[in-house]
């Protein structure tokens, strides 16, 4: 965006050697406030007179080899920076510390092929550093560059100390990143806060909640988890914050911090007699814990103590500009105080205490809502958003009434040990958006739950916003592959390759990589689908291990190695619970069991694959929480603590819920905690099989409580070579057995009597490392010939094969609108030159009695309908219809639902394929488009009662309901069309005598005419189930329906 000549950059800045710059090193708590807010967008901070000395000071703790070889010169103007020089003296001018730092790395990659990041590095540089052949010259197209989610310091590294800390800030200046959100320490501000309100000192100390549970108590979630904490804990945190923030502003970049929106422990009002405080309970959260009451931002008792909250801030920290709040976040609930009027509130009390700041707020799902935005000062605002990379996000000047944004991302969930990012929608989209008119796209924004992970996706991410073009995605990687190993390597450009198109290609609607089942609580209903192909990604695996020798004596090499093997275990699991589920269902003890030994083996070579490098290690994580403990108790109380996030979570009711949220593949976690649950889990369902019974229930909390209490060592280095060990996961990966998936598809998908139709059988290869041998089939039940040999020569690694079928349906009348003819099919394959197994799978194909021609029917559930007389069935698989995941199928009218209209159907029977399993009403403006808006349905569940859900924000995602519980089929269910865009959804379960309202509720972008039908979806969690719901008793009632179809004027009806 900024023609930078040599002439300006040289002209305006202060050129600065070894000597000088250390001369003129000023300490961090000399550090200026960092720059004000108000300026320009692409404006940059004023350049600071220290800030070659405090790159240099970075560089020296980065590279002390080779800092002596750099010149560092400051300019003021738009963030930019250049790298000239000759060889042994390399000038970098940039407008700040923090980016003197990222034009040094941009220097170290591309060209001495050097690698810094928060997972893995490699600086193996030669005596005298290379001259660029060329000036490198970059400047920043967007002014806000934000990192960290509000659950970092849990996540991450909760007990980590300044060393850590100190390292973590230098990479992410290396990086481009200038706003950074920093919770260490915030304890403090409320230890201070509370004993002035009235609050004893072991009050306040007892409600803060341990170090590893305090992102949850800074969100309003909750809090005293794992406390008290001890006084001398608290000052050792506040501080590690205060050292954090002078860091910050010593390198030119900003620190974030909480600010303050009204949580108090309980008794406030209480304990401040005479004041006007009155509070709102928030109930609770996380299934059970208790959230901290709201104080009403209304009172002058909020203004108070939020004047009090940011006085002992800035006393301990410092003056900051920007502060993170989320109202009312994950649950909360306003009560009786008006969100406008709360949000104002809490506006002015910032502005009061630092005027001109910016209060930061997560896009996230439908927040920020337009209520909240439209009562606050946007110029004030920056929404960091955390689903810029979903498909359903589209245009965030109008969601957000263009209030200024930054593009993000939140690619990790938990810390957990899973591979992938939505780097392709962040090629694609980033660029199109901020270069689009009108756009108030003004940052980026890298918020993974826990960093230190996924260093790939990471470094993609910090560069978008140094491009004025857009990334080249292949050409990245593959430039990548060559920094990260040092070397021009034709094996790794393979295997980056390969990464480009599995995890870093996400499939998934929610952007999220699917975690490891190893490394979680055991059940053989979990989702099966996968967001990337597992088979493709196997060639990651195999191309690291060719990797030339001289390559591989590297950290970054050693790192990505253990992960991207470890991840081809992992991506194992999912393959293997197929077929798990499938011998469950064919009631296959021996094929049960069998699968289940291969399975635990690759658990435990897990567990060894990761002790290959310490970031995939336990005990590190352990023993940082002993380190910063302040007593031999507390080091107990602490590891306890580091334990819990990792396991339980919390206590006994959070279990239920967080439990194995992290979900790391961690050596020592991996053979203590989940090899044992999953090997009871596995030899009692075997058993119950064998025996003919329904297996027990498992408590698997006792267990896993008894390990956070453990105090045993794990090993603080690595264990293994993560070469040999690799090259073991590749030849026990290549020769297991069970690595392939059939799937049966019909045409037509539905049969009338005396039809003839084909059934194909699809065998995909799951094994990326291995073709097979010869693959046999064999279909039992309906009446069907072979199209040709049922068998496959063999199937190349990832490949697939077909065989068919021609099938003939019986004759005869029906008597159902749907009926099932039952096949099973079994197949016998394995990897070449190795023993087969067979696999057997059971389904349907159906006879269907034809809809009325007036019915239009969509499916994106592969959904099969039929009607007989005043009766209908549909039948259809669908993993889910909530947020991103839109999968049903219907059969409707066209733009026969208006105001005043109401629709009747009675469900009478539903297959109980998931507790969430849907079947009633479908509205949408245009049921066959998937993103179309006005969408609800009105349907009863085997588990969740009746509910009406909709679509708040108009983005043609459901995402919100009302419900009533303890309802099931046969059930009447009705739809009424209030008018304009209101709804009412009702129920009866006495064939209409009596009917209880569900919920009114408001649809946004509801078109005056839409499409009403029934509906269903299987909502199975994606583990493939199908099932049949049966109709009856359709009417529509209001002047929708006149004339349409030949119904009678006012109705349409079976």
């Amino acid at each position: 965006m900024y023609e930078l000549s040599r002439r300006t950059l040289l002209g305006t800045a202060g050129a600065v050697g070894i000597g000088a710059a250390l001369a003129a090193h000023t300490p961090a708590t000399a550090a200026v406030p960092s720059p004000s807010p108000s300026a320009p967008p692409a404006a940059a901070p004023a350049a600071r007179a220290d800030a070659p000395g405090a790159a240099l000071a970075a560089l020296q703790r980065l590279l002390p080899d080779h800092a002596a070889q750099f010149t560092l010169r400051t300019v003021t103007g738009p963030e930019r920076f250049e790298v000239t020089g000759t060889a042994g003296a390399v000038t970098v001018t940039g407008t700040s510390a923090a980016v003197l730092l990222t034009g040094v790395h941009w220097y170290l990659k591309y060209v001495c092929r050097a690698h810094i990041s928060w997972a893995g590095s490699r600086v193996v540089l030669p005596a005298r550093l290379p001259a660029p052949a060329a000036p490198l010259r970059r400047s920043a197209t967007v002014p806000h560059r934000f990192v960290y989610n509000d659950t970092h310091d849990g996540y991450t590294a909760p007990y980590a100390d300044w060393p850590r800390w100190e390292r973590q800030l230098d990479v992410l200046a290396l990086h481009g990143f200038n706003e950074v959100l920093v919770t260490a320490g915030m304890e403090a501000v409320y230890h201070r806060l509370l004993t002035g309100f009235g609050y004893s000192d072991t009050e306040a100390r007892t409600w803060l909640p341990a170090p590893s549970h305090q992102p949850w108590w800074l969100l309003q979630n909750m809090s005293e988890f794992g406390g008290p904490m001890s006084t001398a804990l608290i000052e050792r945190r506040a501080e590690l914050g205060r050292r954090i923030c002078d860091r910050l502003r010593e390198l030119g970049m900003r620190p974030v911090l909480p600010g303050y929106f009204g949580a108090v422990p309980d008794g406030f009002p209480a304990r401040n007699p005479g004041s006007d405080a009155r509070v709102v309970p928030q109930g609770t959260w996380g299934g059970g814990m208790r959230r901290p009451d709201w104080l009403d931002p209304r009172t002058k008792a909020f203004a108070d103590v939020a004047a009090a909250f940011y006085r002992h801030q800035a006393d301990l920290f410092g003056e900051v500009a920007y502060f993170k709040m989320d109202l009312l976040h994950e649950g909360g609930t306003p009560g009786d105080v008006p969100v406008p009027e709360a949000a104002r509130a809490v506006e002015t009390s910032l502005h009061t205490a630092r005027p001109g700041a910016t209060w930061v707020i997560l896009g996230w799902q439908s927040n920020p809502r337009p209520l909240l935005l439209d009562s606050v000062d946007r110029s004030r605002v920056l929404v960091v958003d955390g689903l810029s990379d979903l498909d359903t996000v589209t245009d965030r000047e109008t969601d957000w009434g263009g209030t200024p944004y930054a593009f993000g991302t939140i690619p990790n969930f938990g810390g957990r040990t899973t591979i992938g990012a939505n780097t392709d929608r962040w090629t694609e989209k980033f660029t199109a958006w901020r270069d689009k008119a009108g756009s108030a796209l003004v940052g980026t924004a890298y918020m993974p739950e826990a960093a230190e992970r996924d260093p790939a996706a990471a470094e993609l991410f910090s560069e978008l916003a140094w491009r004025e073009e857009k990334t080249d995605r292949a050409a990245w990687f593959a430039d990548y592959s060559r920094i990260r190993y040092g070397g021009d390597d034709p094996a790794a450009r393979e295997a980056f390759s390969a990464l480009a198109a599995t995890a870093y290609k996400l499939t998934s609607t929610d952007g999220r990589p699917y975690d490891s089942l190893f490394s979680r609580r055991p059940s053989l209903t979990t989702a099966i689908g996968t967001a990337f192909d597992p088979a493709g990604f196997d060639r990651a695996l195999a191309g690291l291990l060719d990797v030339s020798p001289g390559l591989r004596d590297s950290d970054t090499y050693r790192h990505d190695l253990t992960d991207v093997a470890r991840q081809a275990l992992a991506n194992r699991s999912r393959t293997l619970q197929i077929a798990l589920r499938a011998a469950w269902r064919a009631k296959d003890a021996d094929t049960f069991r069998a699968v289940s030994a291969v399975f635990l083996k690759l658990m435990l070579l897990t567990d060894t694959m990761a002790g290959c490098h310490r970031m995939f290690l336990t005990g590190p994580w352990l023993e940082d929480a002993k380190r910063l403990a302040t007593s031999p108790e507390e080091a107990v109380r602490l590891e306890a603590t580091a334990r819990t996030l990792i396991s339980t979570w919390a206590d006994r009711p959070t279990a239920n819920t967080l439990g194995n949220y992290a979900n790391r593949d961690w050596q020592g976690l991996m053979a203590d905690v989940h090899l044992p649950q999953w090997e009871a889990y596995l030899a009692e369902a075997g058993d119950a099989l064998a025996e003919g019974r329904a297996p027990k229930s498992f408590d698997f909390y006792p267990q896993e409580e008894a390990w956070t209490k453990e105090r045993g060592a794990y090993p603080v280095r690595p264990t293994g070579d993560a070469h040999r060990t690799a090259q073991r996961v590749f030849d026990t990966l290549s020769r297991a057995p069970y690595q392939g998936v059939v799937t049966v598809t019909v045409d037509p998908p539905a049969f009338t009597p005396g039809s003839t139709g084909t059934l194909t059988a699809s065998f995909r290869n799951l094994n990326g490392l291995r073709a097979t041998g010869r693959v046999d089939f064999a279909l039992d039940g309906p009446d069907a010939e072979p199209d040709g040999e049922p068998a496959l020569d063999g199937v190349p690694e990832g490949g697939t094969g077909a065989v068919s079928w021609r099938v003939t349906a019986p004759e005869g009348e029906l008597t159902e609108p749907l009926v099932p003819m039952e096949y099973r099919l079994t197949t016998q394959y394995g990897p070449l030159s190795e023993e087969r197994v067979t696999s057997a799978q059971s389904g349907s194909v159906h006879l269907a009695a034809p809809l009325e021609p007036r019915w239009r029917t969509f499916t994106s559930n592969a959904a099969v309908f039929g009607q007989l007389g005043g009766r209908l069935a549909i039948n259809g698989a669908g993993s889910d219809l909530w947020r991103g995941t839109t999968q049903f199928g219907t059969a409707y009218l066209p733009q026969a639902f208006t105001s005043g209209a109401s629709v009747v159907v009675r469900v009478d029977a539903q297959d109980n394929t998931g507790t969430w399993a849907r079947a009633g009403i479908a509205v949408r403006n245009a049921l066959a488009e998937p993103m179309d808006a006005g969408f609800l349905n009105l349907a009863v569940t085997p588990g969740q009662g009746v509910a009406l859900s909709f679509d708040t924000d108009g983005d043609g995602t459901i995402d919100s309901y009302g419900r009533i519980l303890g309802v099931t089929a046969p059930v009447l269910l009705r739809l009424t069309k209030d008018g304009g865009t209101a709804f009412t959804g009702a129920c009866s379960t006495d064939r209409g005598a009596t009917w209880r309202t569900v919920a009114t509720v408001n649809v946004p972008g509801a078109a005056a005419a839409q499409d009403v039908g029934i509906f269903m979806s299987a909502t199975n969690g994606g583990s493939g189930a199908r099932g049949t719901v049966r109709f009856s008793g359709w009417s529509l009632t209001g002047a929708a329906a006149a004339g349409r179809d030949g119904a009678r004027p006012g109705t349409a009806e079976w």
